[in-house]
C-alpha cells in the first residue's frame, strides 16, 4: 500500500482548527444520540400499542434493552466518529461504504439486516437532504483545514452517511431483534435531522466567522520616530486600522493560485470609500473618472487586455512610465496608449473612478517602495517591472491589501529586502541580485491573471534568499565575536596601563623593580584581566595584589616579609617566563629582585634585557569607513530624550546612515557592548559598519546625518508613506 504524504506538510492544514471541530463536534453529536435513545422509548411504546403480539414484546423488550445497555450503545456511536476523525487528521479519510462492507464484498447480508442498513442510509440522506447546502460548504471548509482534501458525503466523518454509520455499529452490538432495530432507527430518525442540523449550522457560522476574521488584518503600532526630529502630526493609527480593519468589500475574491477573473468584478469594492476620497483628491492633472463628459468608461476586460499588451513590452513598459518622474501619471497614461493599440481611441473613453483609484495606489506603492529602498539605479526597472502584474492583481484581486500573507505581496517584500542596500560587490550579491532579475522577469512575462506564477515565484525565490539570510547570520555573528574580544582587549590594556601609573606616580624605585612592572607585570595583568573579562577577578586580584606588595617590601624595609617575598619567587618567575625569557634567565632575573628588595645587592642594577615585544593585533580603524562625525559629541552637541532613545532601541533595528557626501547606507543594530555600551551595526552583508555611543548616535541625528530605515515590511512601509502623503495639506 501506498504511504500516505507526512501530514504535517500537507498543504493549509491547520491542527488547532482541527482540534476545535473536533472537540466541538463529537461530543455534541454523540450528546444527540443519547437524547435521541432516550426519547425512543416512548415512541416504541406506541408502536406496540398497535403491532401483533408477537411484535408487540419484541418492541417492550426493546424499550428494556436500550435503556440497559444505553452508555455501550453511546459508546459504540463515539467510537465510530473517533475512528473516522483520526483516519482523516491522519490523512486518509474513511470511506462509509468500505465501512458497511467490513472488506468482504462478495458476502451476502441476511434480508432483516439488509434493512436496518436500509434505514440508516435512510436516516443519512434525511439529514443531506434537509441540509445540504450547510453539509456542502462543510465539506470545503473541512477539506481545506484539513490539508487542502477533497471530503464528500462518503469520507466526511462528521457527514450523516458516517452519522448513519455509527448508529448502525451502535445497534449491531446489542441483542436487540432485527425489526426491533429497525423499528428504533425510523422512531430517532425526526429528532436526529433536527438536532444534527443544528449542530451542523452552528459549526458552519463558527467556521464562517474564523474565515472572515481571518481576512481582515489587524493594525500595527506605528512605530516611534527618533526624538528631536521632523514628525508628521497625524494620528498614530495606521493605514491598516484607519481603512482596513473593518472593510468587508474584499470577501467575495477568489483564493490564491486560483485564476482571477478579468471580465467581471463580481460585485466587490477593491478599496475602502474614504481611501477612494483620499486618491481622488490627491490626484493631479484632473480626475480621468469623472462622469457626464460624454466618454464611455473603460471595461474590465478592455483595461485587462492593455495591461497585458503594457507587460509584453520591456520590463513591462517600466521605462515609459517611468520617463516622467510619476509613475501615476506614467501609468495611466501607457494604459490608454496600449489600449489605442488594439483600436480604442483614447480621447472617447475614460477609466473608471475606482480602478484609476487602484491604479494610482499601486503606482505610488512602488514610487514609495523604490524611494524607501536603497536601490541600484540598473535595479530600478527591474522592481518596477512587476508593477503592471501587480497593477492587473490590485484591479481583481482585493485581498492584496488586506493580507500580509497574499503571495504578490510576498514577493515583492522578498524582492526589495534582496535588493535594498545590496551593492552587488561580492559573489553571493551578485548571485542574489542574478535571482532577483530572473525572478521578476518571468513574472512580468509569464503572469496570466494567475496567482500560481507569483506562489511558485515565491516559493523558489523565498528559499534561495533564506540560504542567502543565513549566511549573512553567521556573518554578524563573527562580527558581534570580533567586536566583543577588541573591546575585551581595549579594557585589559586600560585596566593594566591605569594599574601601573597608579602605582608608579611619585615613587623613585629601582631599576630591576621598575623595570619589572613596565613590562613583565602589566603585561601579565593584560593578559589575565582579558581571560577573566572583569576588574574583579581572583587572578587579576591577585596580581595587583603582589605588585602592592613588592612596592611595599621596597618602601617599607623595616616591614619587610622574607617569607612572603619567598612565596612569591614561582608567581615571579612565571611572569617572566611570561615576558620572553627563558626559564634559566627567569630563575636569575627573579633572585636579583628579591635580593635587591631584601638589601643584599645594590638597588642600582639594571634591569634584565628582555626580548622584543611581539606586536599586539592591529585595532580596526572604525574611522575609515565609519559615517560619524569627526567632532566629539560634547563639542557638537546632543539632545539628552534622543541619546536615552538609542540606549532603549531594540537589536535588529535598521537605521540609515548618511555620509559627508550625502550616500545613505542602512545599518542594523547588531551587538550592544556590555563594557562601553557602545552599539554596534552591521551592513547588508552582515558585515561591521558602525560602532557608536547613544550620544554620538544623538549627535548624528542632530546634524541630519542619521534616520529610521523603512520598515522591515517594505509593502507595509511603503503603503504607509503613501498614507501619510494623502493626507497632508501638500498632496492635497
Amino acid at each position: 500500500m501506498q504511504t500516505p504524504p507526512f501530514v504535517d506538510e500537507l498543504p493549509s492544514r491547520n491542527p488547532d482548527l482541527l482540534n476545535q471541530v473536533r472537540e466541538g463536534m463529537l461530543l455534541p453529536l454523540s450528546d444527540a444520540f443519547a437524547a435521541e435513545l432516550d426519547a425512543a422509548g416512548a415512541g416504541l411504546f406506541q408502536l406496540a400499542d398497535t403491532a401483533a403480539p408477537a411484535l408487540q414484546k419484541e418492541y417492550l423488550d426493546a424499550v428494556q434493552e436500550l435503556k440497559r445497555d444505553r452508555e455501550s450503545l453511546v459508546a459504540r456511536f463515539r467510537a465510530h466518529l473517533a475512528r473516522a476523525w483520526q483516519a482523516l487528521e491522519a490523512g486518509r479519510p474513511l470511506s462509509v461504504e468500505r465501512t458497511l462492507a467490513r472488506g468482504n464484498d462478495l458476502t451476502l447480508v441476511a434480508e432483516a439486516e439488509l434493512e436496518v442498513r436500509l434505514a440508516v442510509r435512510n436516516l443519512a440522506g434525511a439529514i443531506q437532504q434537509a441540509w445540504r447546502p450547510e453539509l456542502m460548504r462543510l465539506d470545503r471548509y473541512l477539506g481545506f483545514i484539513a490539508g487542502g482534501m477533497r471530503l464528500d458525503s462518503d469520507s466526511n466523518p462528521i457527514g450523516p452517511e458516517h452519522l448513519g454509520v455509527a448508529f448502525y455499529a451502535a445497534l449491531s452490538g446489542t441483542r436487540l431483534a432485527p425489526r426491533a432495530q429497525l423499528a428504533t432507527v425510523r422512531v430517532c430518525e425526526p429528532g436526529m435531522v433536527e438536532r444534527v442540523g443544528r449542530l451542523y449550522a452552528s459549526l458552519e457560522t463558527q467556521l464562517l466567522a474564523i474565515a472572515r476574521a481571518s481576512e481582515l488584518p489587524t493594525g500595527r503600532a506605528r512605530r516611534r520616530g527618533i526624538p528631536g526630529q521632523a514628525r508628521s502630526a497625524r494620528a498614530e493609527a495606521d493605514w491598516i486600522s484607519r481603512f482596513f480593519s473593518h472593510w468587508q468589500g474584499g470577501q467575495r475574491a477568489p483564493e490564491a493560485g486560483h485564476a482571477i477573473d478579468v471580465h467581471a468584478r463580481a460585485g466587490h469594492e477593491l478599496l475602502p470609500a474614504e481611501l477612494h476620497r483620499l486618491l481622488q483628491g490627491a490626484r493631479a492633472g484632473g480626475d480621468p473618472g469623472a462622469a457626464g463628459d460624454g466618454r464611455r468608461v473603460l471595461s474590465p476586460r478592455e483595461m485587462a487586455s492593455a495591461l497585458s499588451l503594457l507587460q509584453t513590452t520591456p520590463h513591462a513598459g517600466f521605462e515609459e512610465i517611468d520617463r516622467g518622474g510619476d509613475l501615476r501619471a506614467g501609468l495611466r497614461g501607457q494604459l490608454l496608449a496600449h489600449g489605442a493599440m488594439l483600436g480604442i481611441d483614447p480621447a472617447s473613453v475614460r477609466m473608471d473612478a475606482a480602478d484609476a483609484d487602484t491604479l494610482d495606489l499601486v503606482a505610488m506603492l512602488f514610487q514609495a517602495m523604490l524611494q524607501e529602498s536603497q536601490v541600484r539605479a540598473d535595479l530600478r526597472p527591474v522592481l518596477g517591472q512587476l508593477l503592471v502584474p501587480v497593477a492587473k492583481v490590485a484591479l481583481q484581486d482585493p485581498r492584496l491589501f488586506v493580507r500580509d500573507s497574499h503571495p504578490a505581496r510576498r514577493l515583492l517584500n522578498l524582492l526589495a529586502d534582496a535588493c535594498d542596500g545590496n551593492p552587488g560587490e561580492t559573489a553571493a550579491e551578485l548571485a542574489l541580485l542574478a535571482q532577483v532579475q530572473a525572478v521578476a522577469g518571468r513574472v512580468a512575462r509569464d503572469f496570466d491573471e494567475h496567482l500560481g506564477v507569483f506562489l511558485q515565484a515565491e516559493s523558489e525565490f523565498g528559499a534561495y534568499f533564506e540560504q542567502y539570510r543565513r549566511r549573512v547570520e553567521i556573518a554578524e555573528r563573527r562580527a558581534a565575536e570580533l567586536q566583543r574580544a577588541e573591546e575585551r582587549r581595549v579594557a585589559a590594556r586600560t585596566l593594566a596601563a591605569g594599574a601601573l601609573e597608579a602605582r608608579m606616580q611619585g615613587q623613585a624605585l629601582p631599576p630591576v623593580l621598575e623595570g619589572f612592572l613596565r613590562r613583565p607585570w602589566v603585561q601579565h595583568l593584560e593578559r589575565v584581566a582579558l581571560r577573566e573579562g572583569a576588574a574583579d577577578g581572583p587572578a587579576t586580584t591577585a596580581a595587583l595584589a603582589a605588585a602592592d606588595g613588592l612596592l611595599r617590601a621596597c618602601a617599607e624595609p623595616a616591614a619587610r616579609d622574607d617569607a612572603w617575598l619567598e612565596r612569591q619567587r614561582p608567581v615571579l618567575q612565571r611572569i617572566y617566563t611570561e615576558a620572553g625569557l627563558a626559564p634559566d634567565s627567569a630563575d636569575a632575573a627573579t633572585a636579583t629582585l628579591l635580593d635587591v628588595l631584601r638589601g643584599l645587592r645594590a638597588a642600582d642594577l639594571p634591569a634584565p634585557e628582555l626580548p622584543p615585544t611581539p606586536p599586539a593585533p592591529a585595532p580596526v580603524d572604525e574611522a575609515a569607513d565609519s559615517p560619524l562625525p569627526d567632532e566629539p559629541p560634547e563639542q557638537v552637541g546632543f539632545d539628552m530624550e534622543t541619546a536615552e532613545y538609542f540606549q532603549s532601541l531594540p537589536l535588529g533595528t535598521w537605521l540609515d546612515f548618511v555620509d559627508r557626501f550625502g550616500q545613505v547606507q542602512a545599518g542594523k543594530l547588531a551587538w550592544v557592548s556590555p563594557i562601553s555600551g557602545r552599539r554596534m551595526f552591521v551592513n547588508r552583508r552582515g558585515a561591521r559598519f558602525c560602532v557608536a555611543s547613544p550620544e554620538q548616535l544623538a549627535t548624528m541625528v542632530r546634524l541630519g546625518r542619521l534616520r529610521l530605515h523603512r520598515d522591515e515590511d517594505a509593502f507595509y512601509s511603503a503603503m504607509q508613506s503613501v498614507v501619510d502623503s494623502l493626507g497632508t495639506p501638500a498632496a492635497a
